[in-house]
C-alpha cells in the first residue's frame, strides 16, 4: 500500500476487471516517472476521490491529477503522457476529435471482461507497492 496526497497522480480503475488490472499493473510497471499510483474505484481512497465528481467508474478509467479528473481517451493520453518515455507518441491521439476517441475507447471497454478472464492479474496488482487502498 502507498500513501498519496489529492494532487498525486492517480489511476481509479475498475477492481473487478481483469483487464482493468492488467493495465494496471502494466502503468505501474513501465511508469518511467515512478509518480502514478494506482488504486480501484470501490477502495477506501477510490471512494474518496470519486466522491468529488459525478463520474460513473464503471463506465471508464479515471485520472486523477492535481484534483482534476479525466476520463475516458483523456485519461490514457494524460496517463502516457505522465508515464514518459516512448509512451508520449499517444499525444498523436489529440490529433483525432474528441468524439472518435472516446468512440474508440468506449468500443474497447464494452468488450473488456470478454477480452481478459486471467484474474491473477488482480492479485498482483494489490500486493505492488504503489496499489492505494
Amino acid at each position: 500500500m502507498s500513501k498519496f496526497s489529492e494532487n498525486s497522480p492517480i489511476v481509479i480503475i475498475d477492481g473487478d476487471c481483469v483487464f482493468c488490472n492488467y493495465w494496471g499493473n502494466y502503468i505501474i510497471s513501465r511508469d518511467t516517472s515512478s509518480q502514478i499510483k494506482i488504486t480501484s474505484s470501490s477502495s477506501k481512497t477510490g471512494i474518496q476521490l470519486l466522491h468529488k465528481t459525478t463520474i460513473n467508474p464503471k463506465e471508464t478509467i479515471v485520472f486523477s491529477l492535481n484534483n482534476e479528473f479525466y476520463t475516458h481517451s483523456d485519461a490514457v493520453i494524460k496517463i502516457a503522457l505522465k508515464m514518459r518515455g516512448w509512451h508520449n507518441i499517444f499525444a498523436i491521439g489529440y490529433l483525432l476529435p474528441k468524439r472518435i476517441r472516446d468512440f474508440i475507447y468506449k468500443l474497447i471497454a464494452n468488450r473488456r471482461k470478454k477480452i481478459m478472464t486471467n484474474t491473477c492479474h488482480i492479485q498482483d496488482l494489490r500486493n505492488r507497492k504503489k496499489f492505494i487502498s
